[in-house]
């Protein structure tokens, strides 16, 4: 049976039965009628681990991180733990294009009592279920840097906790407001839980408490910007990302797959490539693009 609250949308009242349909919108609130739904309820007793746990993969500069019951209030990324847990040392960076580590803040307790009690009589969280992938992406009205330096990115990192990345899953965006940029609807279906605009999160949380089930975050330099000497997408051969990030795509589009190749390609098949303009390129780049292809044109051999 699927239960459903009422939100308020100026002076609009509109029923729904999911938080990621709405939070879209600067402009709303959740009526405290609205708690008894699942996506939206709050903490209840029979959960029986509030802190936070954290598991990392990867060297510093390239690292993922997935959190259990991560926090977050007044815009900060909140962790409670007990004093004395082990806490991995991490280094994320979630936005291709900053090269600063997010900064977590961070609450010890003498006991897992006394983080019981915080919790459930102070912070009275709202829980985000689920798992939650987390990117910062500037630029995002560029479909390009959408895809490639922001969603397929921090994809990968999803990849890296397997098989998460093969079910529905929520996405937590920082990214600014644009009117009309349809990257942002290509994000929701592509995660099949729909977006949360951090922007929107972080007015939400003022003076109010959010824990999400699990949020991955830690994109580091997957992105396609973040050239390799290979010359390939991070992570498109040793964890076959860039064929998952396809066929998903295809799939949360309602496209059917392409055809895979029955066998590699010989010396007898006919490559073709394609060079894409930019509008960068000097004079001086088109003609050593133009010269590199008349030579491989003409390439035989002997």
């Amino acid at each position: 049976m699927m239960l459903f609250f009422m939100i308020k949308i100026k002076n609009i009242t509109t029923q729904t039965s999911s938080i990621s349909n709405i939070v879209n919108s600067p402009n709303f609130t959740i009526s405290k009628e609205s708690l008894t739904n699942e996506t939206n309820s709050t903490v209840t007793s029979s959960d029986k681990k509030l802190e936070t746990k954290i598991q990392c993969i990867g060297p510093l500069y390239n690292q993922s991180c997935l959190f259990t019951n991560l926090y977050y209030v007044d815009s900060t990324f909140t962790i409670l733990t007990i004093n004395g847990s082990y806490i991995p040392e991490y280094y994320l960076r979630t936005d291709a294009f900053n090269l600063w580590p997010i900064v977590l803040s961070k609450r010890e307790f003498d006991s897992y009592f006394h983080l019981e009690i915080f919790v459930r009589n102070i912070t009275n969280p709202r829980r985000i279920p689920y798992v939650t992938l987390y990117f910062g992406q500037p630029w995002h009205h560029n479909i390009g840097h959408a895809l490639f330096d922001g969603l397929y990115a921090a994809y990968v990192a999803l990849i890296r906790f397997s098989p998460r990345h093969l079910h529905p899953f929520r996405i937590l965006a920082g990214i600014s407001e644009c009117d009309g940029c349809w990257s942002e609807d290509v994000y929701s279906r592509f995660g099949g839980l729909g977006i949360i605009k951090q922007l929107v999160l972080n007015k939400l949380s003022k003076g109010r408490w959010y824990i999400f089930d699990e949020i991955i975050m830690g994109s580091g330099t997957f992105c396609q910007r973040c050239t390799q000497s290979n010359l390939q997408l991070p992570g498109g051969v040793e964890l076959d990302a860039s064929r998952l990030f396809r066929d998903r795509m295809y799939q949360q589009h309602g496209f059917i797959h392409s055809v895979t190749r029955p066998k590699y390609r010989t010396s007898h098949d006919i490559l073709r490539a394609y060079v894409i303009d930019n509008k960068r390129f000097t004079e001086n780049d088109r003609k050593e693009i133009n010269d590199a292809i008349n030579e491989i044109n003409n390439y035989t051999n002997r």
